[in-house]
């Protein structure tokens, strides 16, 4: 009963374990397409350029007349930042070697005497580099007590209690080793003790993938010599069929190996360590029932096959997703070694191993391959040592780098922990140890340059660069440079190192920064070129928005309907803002596409759309005005406001509501008085294409006043000498028509409202504004105060209007308030001519008597 018990514990304990390494297989299989995207994330950097636009308005003798606005420009460019700390690949990698351990411990306790010393001595090796002696727990007692403790267990299960059952081997086992992680998480003093664990006994789980990756590295050549020699028609093809692919098999590794040494260079898709690797993983579970049946009485092949063997090949899978996830160079390259020298150790020496033992039987047409594991000639311990000695050679011809490298990936992991927890003085210190065992190492390198340039140290900042992008498999490096180099301003040397990346044409990235580092240098055409590459490419938006970007500067060479409609598809919010400054320079206005959210905060590149939409001499948008009310009434837009007022202006000038303009122009001048010039003389540009000359001459004096352009100054002043517009508004006019031609079909209700809508909209015509006073005057429903309130908003903003005034001056006597209308009379003749002036002012004084004799006469 208790040995169904225990199988059926170990059928579900190595599902799970199966379960295991499939998540760490997919993990590994998922690097190949990730990268290192998530440690070294690309960052887009936005920058945002003021582009001038010319908004014309009218002309004289056929000059144009406006002003200019800067328009914003986003320019994109990739970048990266430093390296992030990921936490979840630690904690799923010592997850598994924490269960490894307890597979490791309950299965050496079946072991025959020896074999139990030898692995024992082996977990205590891989303990010592636990990194338990770092959390200062009991100075190194608390990691003694862990070694003591496991060792202790497994002995009393080994040669004590040798009858009890796996069930109680393993729980017991468990309950230990969760003890010391508990008591690890829990008593550590150290901040983020798992993390300063995981991070110092990264040797641990290394070691165990080593031991694996020879354990399996020979499988692969067991079945190729199978392969070849099983089914051939005879002997002598057996023979000539094994030769040729175990040459082959070697060559590859060869390759690769002198590929890993930098002697040649290889990319091929699917020959590299990782396949491998993975094939040998595979190989070596069907093998091992065959390959163990030597010593199947002193082991037990039923706990190796079914947990020991997934749990080692979980954590060597997961080591290297470690490695490949958190881009820890150092521990790649050192892993790669170690694949493909232990697996040409074993094809060379499997490779004479059976050309010696089997060479007879072949040439007979006798199933060699059977007696694979068990070669009379060459005994397979004396290839298994040949195998040892070989890896002895190349380590010695390596000068131990591999093992360097395993030591520099530590110090890397280290570095890394160091500046998750803004250590940079102790990251810099990891990151140099780093370097002393591997020079080259990316990972070190590239965080020594971001510390550096945190330090202000641009020489050494730049040198770490450089040495980073020695061994880099991909541009993140260089860019990295390119982006430091414009940091400190030194353009020239940002499109040198861009230029001389290896292969830089064939990455987007790199085309796109390129592209804009030549634009800087104003090289426009080469700019085009590259950004044409890249949009042909893959017309990514980032892209598309600095091809837009790049369009306005050679606008005059383009074909405008093409660009537009190119890129009408394009829906984020910088190609929308490029697009629509590129629309707003060739006087063309697209769709506008306000998806912008509803709540109170706008975002800046929200805010840029908006503002750009609105940048357009000739058209309005109801929606868009009511979008700049809604984000204007926010306090939390304080920072923005500006823009979006001087959004609204435009848009509310541009649908005819000219009083609400010049009203909202004083709000902006009175709140944000450094633009007040450039503000000034968008009023003189308005007010004398409402042909109020007087008054346009009056704002020109006060933009000069506000240190706006002399020149400009000059020059519009002798433009306006000419008191003439080549195409006068006529907006008003042409309302107060529609008007006319409709008060026929209105009530009252309706007549009073588009009447009211006509007086508050253009005080610059007098005319139509009188008309629609006029005329509610004489409506039963009309207030005095009514009359005097759209009077007095109509000269505020018309302020040199004699007509305005004079009808503002009388409606002050019919609302009892005639020292407003004596203080509009002093006004009024700092403008007009005397004997205007006088006729006003006699007219003004016969009305008040006229109403003072009224009130005499109702009192009597």
């Amino acid at each position: 009963m208790e040995n169904q018990k225990s199988h059926l514990l170990i059928k579900y304990f190595s599902l799970f374990n199966w379960a295991t390494v499939t998540i760490a297989g997919l993990l590994l299989l998922s690097t190949f397409f990730i990268g290192d995207s998530l440690v070294l994330p690309w960052i887009t950097d936005t920058e945002y350029v003021k582009s001038p636009l010319f908004l014309e308005y009218f002309s004289i003798n056929g000059k144009p007349m406006g002003f200019e606005l800067d328009q914003i420009l986003i320019w994109q460019q990739f970048k990266t930042g430093r390296y992030l700390f990921l936490e979840w690949p630690e904690y799923l990698l010592f997850a598994l070697t924490l269960i490894g351990f307890v597979i490791s411990t309950v299965t050496i306790t079946y072991l025959e005497r020896f074999w139990y010393l030898v692995c024992a001595g082996i977990l205590v090796f891989i303990s010592i580099n636990f990194g338990l002696d770092e959390l200062a727990i009991g100075n190194q007692y608390f990691g003694y007590a862990f070694i003591g403790g496991f060792l202790l267990l497994s002995y009393y299960f080994q040669s004590i209690k040798t009858n009890i059952g796996f069930a109680t081997r393993l729980i017991s086992t468990l309950i230990l080793i969760s003890s010391f992680t508990l008591a690890a998480a829990l008593i550590s003093p150290v901040p983020s003790p798992t993390l300063v664990w995981f991070s110092y006994g990264i040797l641990a789980p290394l070691i165990l993938a080593a031991l694996f990756i020879f354990f399996v590295a020979g499988d692969n050549f067991f079945y190729l010599f199978k392969v070849a020699t099983q089914n051939a028609p005879s002997g002598k093809n057996a023979l000539i069929h094994f030769l040729v692919i175990g040459a082959v098999y070697i060559l590859v590794l060869t390759l690769l190996f002198l590929n890993l040494t930098g002697q040649i260079s290889l990319n091929i898709i699917l020959i590299n360590p990782y396949t491998i690797l993975f094939i040998s993983v595979i190989s070596g579970y069907f093998v091992l029932q065959t390959k163990l049946a030597v010593v199947e009485s002193q082991i037990p092949i039923l706990l190796i096959k079914k947990l020991l063997y997934p749990a080692l090949a979980a954590i060597s899978l997961a080591v290297i997703a470690y490695a490949e996830i958190t881009a820890n160079d150092s521990l790649t390259v050192a892993i790669k070694m170690t694949i493909v020298a232990s697996h040409l150790a074993f094809a060379v020496v499997y490779y004479v191993y059976c050309f010696m033992n089997f060479t007879p039987a072949l040439l007979a047409n006798a199933p060699a391959w059977k007696s694979f594991f068990r070669g009379e000639r060459a005994p397979l311990l004396t290839a298994r040592l040949g195998v040892i000695f070989f890896l002895i050679g190349v380590l010695f011809y390596l000068n131990y780098r591999p093992y360097y490298q395993i030591k520099a990936g530590q110090y890397n992991t280290l570095g890394a922990l160091a500046e998750k927890v803004e250590n940079d003085l102790l990251a810099e210190q990891y990151y140099k140890q780093s370097l002393f065992y591997d020079y080259y190492g990316v990972r070190a390198n590239y965080g020594l340059a971001m510390i550096e340039k945190a330090n202000g140290n641009p020489a050494q900042a730049t040198k770490r660069f450089k040495e980073a992008i020695l061994r880099s498999e991909n541009h993140k490096p260089a860019l990295g440079l390119g982006r430091f180099y414009s940091d400190q301003d030194q353009l020239f040397n940002k499109l040198l190192s861009l230029k001389e990346i290896e292969n830089g044409l064939n990455d987007q990235r790199v085309l796109n920064n390129l592209a804009i580092a030549h634009y800087e240098f104003g090289h426009l055409d080469t700019a085009l070129l590259l950004l044409e590459k890249a949009y042909q490419n893959k017309p990514t938006p980032e892209i598309t928005s600095n091809f837009l970007a790049l369009d306005l500067s050679i606008k005059n060479n383009l074909d405008i309907d093409s660009v537009l409609q190119s890129t009408a598809h394009f829906e984020d919010l910088h190609t929308l803002t490029n697009r629509q400054a590129f629309a707003n320079a060739v006087n063309i206005q697209p769709e506008l596409k306000l998806k912008v959210p509803t709540d109170s905060f706008l975002l800046l590149d929200e805010l840029y759309y908006l503002y750009n939409a609105a940048l357009n001499s000739k058209t309005s948008n109801k929606e868009l005005i009511e979008t700049f009310d809604r984000y204007i009434a926010y306090p939390r837009n304080i920072a923005i406001k500006d823009y979006l007022m001087l959004g609204k202006v435009i848009q509310l000038y541009n649908s005819g509501r000219v009083n609400e303009t010049f009203n909202l122009l004083d709000e902006l001048i009175a709140s944000y008085g450094q633009n007040t010039g450039l503000y000034s003389y968008m009023k003189a540009i308005w007010a004398y294409q409402q042909g109020a000359y007087e008054l346009s001459f009056v704002f020109l004096g006060e933009a000069q006043s506000y240190n706006f352009d002399r020149n400009i100054i000059a020059t519009t002043y002798s433009d306006f000498l000419a008191k003439t517009v080549d195409q006068p508004s006529s907006g008003l006019l042409q309302k107060w028509k529609t008007y006319e031609s409709e008060r026929e079909n209105l009530n009252q209700e309706e007549r009073k409202a588009l009447l009211l809508d006509i007086a508050r909209e253009n005080s610059f015509n007098e005319e139509g504004t009188l008309k629609a006073v006029d005329s509610l005057r004489i409506m039963d429903s009309t207030t005095p105060l009514e009359i005097y309130e759209l009077l007095q908003k109509a000269i505020s903003v018309n302020k040199r209007s004699v007509l305005l005034y004079e009808a503002y001056i009388y409606q002050t006597l019919e609302v009892g308030l005639p020292f407003f209308g004596k203080s509009a009379l002093e006004t009024l003749s700092t403008f007009t001519k005397e004997v205007e002036f006088e006729r006003i002012k006699n007219q003004f004084e016969q009305k008040e008597k006229q109403i003072q004799q009224r009130a005499l006469s109702l009192n009597d």
